[in-house]
């Protein structure tokens, strides 16, 4: 089975693959394979074309991709329309990549593969899922969490959501919706009761 785990910034997407993962599934994390492109060569230059130097650091003769330079000016208070689509158009075909060598590794281990992608839907990586969990939270849950994580403002906050799926998107297409509003225990339970139904399917 292909699992597909999205969810909103700061919705907790992350909490939810750790309780998957401690069930035994095995996580296929796409926020973990964008920060391995920072210093992917080809990545970093067509980023430095597409945005300027400014979001790019340097050590001695070697660049890198400055993630936090690169969201404000994609995010940030002055970005340009396009930016997200433009960013993603980079990523996107590298980190798909990837993705599919982790489920050719999760099936020869036999394990069911989960696939933790914010842009699940956005990259098409839904059509090859079984089935695709949401999860959600209330916006100012979200802000808080995104604020404290990032050292970033509400306003910026609100600008990443606004370029993502909204939990209306999530409820309407995803097979089933997480609620995480904080509380640690009904959200493991919310997993655990998952989990059953999973393997219930597994079994017919």
């Amino acid at each position: 089975m292909i699992i597909g785990l999205t969810g909103e910034s700061g919705a907790g997407k992350s909490s939810v693959a750790r309780l998957l993962d401690m069930f035994g599934l095995y996580i296929i994390d796409c926020d973990g394979i964008s920060r391995t492109l920072d210093t992917d060569k080809a990545y970093i230059a067509q980023v430095e074309k597409a945005f300027g130097r400014e979001v790019i650091s340097f050590c001695g003769a070697h660049k890198k991709v400055n993630r936090k330079a690169l969201g404000e000016k994609v995010f940030g208070r002055n970005a340009e329309a396009g930016d997200v689509t433009t960013l993603n158009e980079i990523s996107h075909p590298i980190i798909i990549g990837k993705v599919h060598d982790g489920i050719a590794y999760a099936k020869a281990c036999g394990k069911t593969a989960v696939i933790d992608a914010p842009l699940l839907f956005e990259s098409g990586l839904d059509k090859i899922c079984d089935i695709t969990i949401g999860v959600i939270a209330p916006e100012k849950v979200r802000i808080e969490r995104l604020c404290a994580r990032d050292g970033i403002d509400a306003l910026t906050a609100k600008k990443r959501f606004a370029a993502q799926k909204d939990d209306a998107f999530l409820k309407a297409n995803c097979t089933h919706i997480i609620v995480n509003d904080d509380d640690e225990a009904a959200l493991s339970e919310s997993v655990r009761a998952l989990m059953k139904i999973l393997t219930k399917g597994t079994d017919r």
